[in-house]
């Protein structure tokens, strides 16, 4: 609902307008059960059913309260006084739920009443058409709704919007003038701020693609937000997404917008996972009768968060108001996320297309998008529009499905032909392995044909009978039918996705079949997913070299690329490189003493808090353990495979201890404390970097290479190179944090003398010195330390 102060009127779609009814006076339902998922293929089945009509909008302005308001209404169809709307889902059309007939009922009743208002009718035919793209399976309900019928469900409606109104006025008359004249909130702006705000603004008006990287240092979140939240003020955007990989990104991101204002006249609100926010252990996915949706006072419970009037809300709060409204969580911060200005959430909320919020992005809409840590992104990606699907995916237990199921000789018939066809691609390289067990495996860029029938087909029978499990069985069992559901549907998705950029695996091993389909290329997934909105920015310390990213986020010659110089002076910084130790897995053995002497050449030059990042657990058990026995008196931690919460706190706790002895902590790279941690000061002085960082050769690996060698003649940087040394980055970017920071960096490996590997290597390190050995390297770092310590002396 948009405020229009001009005209004094409040404007408001005709989904909204619905929506906004549900929640107000209607049930309360879970979001992701209960919402359709909205598939591309309206403009094929609009041309089926309605020809060559055109989709008509009508507008009809009314009074409500104090309140003047004018709703728009989308209709698909109108043919003489009938009402058509069309619903594509990936459901089965024939069980649709009931709350999926509700709203699409309610939308009908909506532009039923308008027609029949504009056009002084007394009764209107509405025809709801319930279709299935894969299949073009179709249910269509047919109701002839009289006028006075409509006027009653169209002044239950108005109820809600006069609930929600006063929020979009104090938008449009408080919070949006506030926000056009936002103030910069330090006393000063850093060197290379300036431009970075600059060109953010600049995206986010003109609805361009921006890819920036902005090294630790220079104030990365505020130079994002602020200008993003003033050209929201300026009218340049309706709301600004800020999505990030981890909790601690979405932590910096709200104490921005603490800065900005502490009375609420910037409203933001932090999306918690569905998972972690219940408090009923997820039973509506099984159930469908959580205690916490049965009461119709979501409108209320959003208004009462609203009238905290807090800039960021957070999980804590909003458990507390949903136990006091007893409505869902969940429910609750995306409904709240609605009349926000500011939404902070992962990455996945956009990106993933299993769990992406279909409030906001079924279809586009004036938005920000602002993708923190985007070096993350493309990995995160190509694993969200990946999938596999194995023989022994299909072994639902005889109990969960009963003895008559459908279901089950549906499950046994697709089992059946799944193995006959993995294994006619197999046969052709089945070999023994050392057990004398049968191996083999197969891939290509041209999926099988008999696929996407036979598992379009086994969908379909799961979604009938997971309707029916969800009235009659057990919770077990239905969560059991609920989980192979979400699972095969993602699957299909992933089909219907595959293209050029994609490549398809099959796999013999231990006795089991297994089918993965693989996203290689990026660019094209998630430059879909950027039309939702109206504007990005993609920003990281880390997007060398930026044509990789810059390709592999969905950019084009239209975007923009921005790369900002370091406020650090490059005297705060030691980086050198032993090029002269090779670090190759067959290696690492004979020059692990090599690798000793470097560490404590390091450590030796000043007392403090140093990491050591290793390319694997293995090797780095192995390391930690020889410079312990070699060094016993110095203080060492080891990062180990699975820690859980409290020893990762109690990890990164040994660097804030007073103690003025040496402190060794040895890590992996790419692991949790290779990024998004912050150490300033003393309490770490410097990172030692064990190799390139080299991804495990894989078969996805080995398809990168090929796909991009093919097409940018770069093929081993692509899925290789650029991924590993963006770890390596990382790793080292743990040092300097503060303006007045200082640190030593030393990289051991001789392939970062290959020219390859220096492309990726950011400005502020082009001071580095290559050094022959460790004798060297000391007396190169106990001039660093002297130079700075005669420095700070009065």
């Amino acid at each position: 609902m948009v405020y229009d102060e001009e005209r004094q009127v409040l404007k408001v779609s005709g989904r909204e307008f619905v929506t906004l009814c549900r929640r107000g006076v209607c049930a309360s339902l879970p979001a992701d059960l209960d919402e359709p998922e909205i598939l591309p293929e309206e403009k094929r089945l609009r041309e089926k059913y309605f020809a060559d009509r055109k989709r008509e909008t009508l507008y009809l302005p009314f009074e409500g309260g104090a309140y003047r308001f004018e709703v728009c209404v989308n209709v698909d169809c109108l043919m003489g006084d009938d009402v058509c709307l069309l619903c594509l889902t990936g459901a089965n059309p024939s069980h649709p739920p009931k709350s999926w007939i509700s709203e699409m009922r309610g939308e009908g009743y909506l532009a039923a009443y308008t027609l029949a208002t504009l056009r002084g009718l007394d009764r209107v035919n509405l025809r709801l058409y319930f279709v299935n793209p894969d299949s073009d399976a179709e249910v269509v309900k047919e109701e002839t709704v009289t006028y006075k019928k409509l006027s009653a469900f169209f002044e239950k409606c108005k109820i809600a919007l006069l609930i929600y109104a006063p929020p979009a006025i104090d938008r449009a008359t408080v919070r949006l003038p506030f926000m056009k004249k936002l103030a910069f909130p330090f006393s000063s702006v850093r060197d290379g701020q300036d431009a970075f705000m600059a060109s953010v603004h600049r995206a986010v008006a003109r609805g361009l693609t921006l890819y920036a990287e902005a090294p630790t240092g220079i104030g990365k979140t505020v130079s994002v937000l602020y200008p993003a939240i003033r050209a929201m003020g300026e009218g340049k955007c309706e709301k600004v997404f800020y999505f990030t990989p981890k909790t601690t990104t979405a932590i910096a991101a709200r104490d921005c917008l603490m800065r900005f204002t502490a009375e609420g006249k910037i409203r933001g609100v932090i999306i918690t996972a569905k998972e972690k926010i219940c408090v009923s252990g997820m039973i509506c996915k099984t159930q469908g009768n959580c205690p916490y949706m049965a009461e119709n006072r979501l409108a209320d419970a959003v208004l009462a968060l609203y009238g905290k009037n807090l800039t960021v809300a957070e999980e804590a709060v909003i458990r507390e108001v949903a136990a006091e409204f007893r409505v869902c969580p969940y429910e609750l911060s995306l409904s709240y996320a609605e009349l926000c200005d500011v939404v902070i959430c992962d990455f996945n909320y956009l990106f993933d297309p299993s769990v992406y919020l279909r409030r906001f992005f079924t279809e586009r809409g004036s938005y920000a998008f602002l993708i923190d840590e985007a070096h993350n992104l493309p990995d995160r990606a190509s694993g969200m529009y990946s999938d596999e699907f194995t023989d022994e995916d299909f072994d639902i237990p005889l109990p969960v499905l009963g003895e008559h199921s459908r279901l089950a000789a549906e499950l046994g018939k697709s089992k059946e032909w799944f193995c006959k066809l993995l294994l006619s691609y197999l046969k052709e390289n089945m070999r023994k392995d050392e057990q004398g067990n049968d191996i083999s495996s197969a891939h290509g860029s041209r999926l099988p044909g008999e696929l996407f029938p036979l598992f379009c087909k086994l969908k379909g029978a799961v979604e009938g009978e997971l309707f029916d499990a969800l009235k009659n069985k057990s919770a077990d069992a239905a969560k059991v039918l609920n989980d192979f559901y979400y699972k095969i549907r993602k699957f299909c998705s992933v089909l219907d996705r595959f293209d050029s950029c994609y490549e398809y695996f099959m796999f013999l091993e231990n006795g089991k079949l297994r089918l993965k389909l693989f996203c290689i290329d990026t660019g094209n997934v998630v430059r879909e997913r950027l039309k939702l909105g109206s504007s990005a920015v993609f920003f990281s310390g880390t997007l060398s070299p930026m044509e990789y990213y810059k390709r592999l986020l969905g950019g084009d010659s239209s975007s923009m690329t921005l790369s900002v110089e370091s406020p650090f002076d490059r005297e705060q910084l030691s980086v050198s490189i032993m090029d002269k130790i090779s670090l190759r897995t067959s290696e690492r053995e004979r020059t692990l003493p090599a690798v000793l002497r470097v560490i404590a050449a390091t450590v030796s030059a000043k007392r403090g808090n140093y990491m050591v990042f290793s390319p694997s657990f293995a090797y780095n058990e192995k390391l930690a353990e020889a410079f312990r026995q070699k060094y016993p008196r110095l203080r060492v931690i080891v990062q180990k495979p699975s820690m859980s919460a409290e020893e990762k706190q109690a990890f990164l706790a040994e660097f804030s201890k007073d103690d003025p002895s040496y402190l060794v902590a040895f890590c992996v790279m790419g692991g949790v404390y290779s990024e998004g941690i912050d150490l300033c000061g003393d309490a770490l002085i410097g990172a030692v970097v064990v190799g390139v960082g080299l991804p495990s050769i894989s078969f996805e690996r080995e398809a990168m290479c090929a796909y991009f060698d093919e097409k940018y003649e770069m093929g081993k940087q692509y899925a290789y190179v650029y991924p590993g040394m963006n770890k390596v980055l990382q790793a080292a970017g743990r040092v300097i944090r503060r303006e007045t920071d200082r640190g030593v960096i030393v990289l051991i490996d001789d392939r970062f003398d290959d020219p390859v590997y220096k492309k990726a290597i950011p400005a502020l390190w082009h001071g580095l010195k290559f050094v022959a050995d460790a004798k060297g390297l000391k007396m190169l770092i106990d001039r660093f330390w002297a130079e700075k310590d005669a420095e700070r002396e009065p």
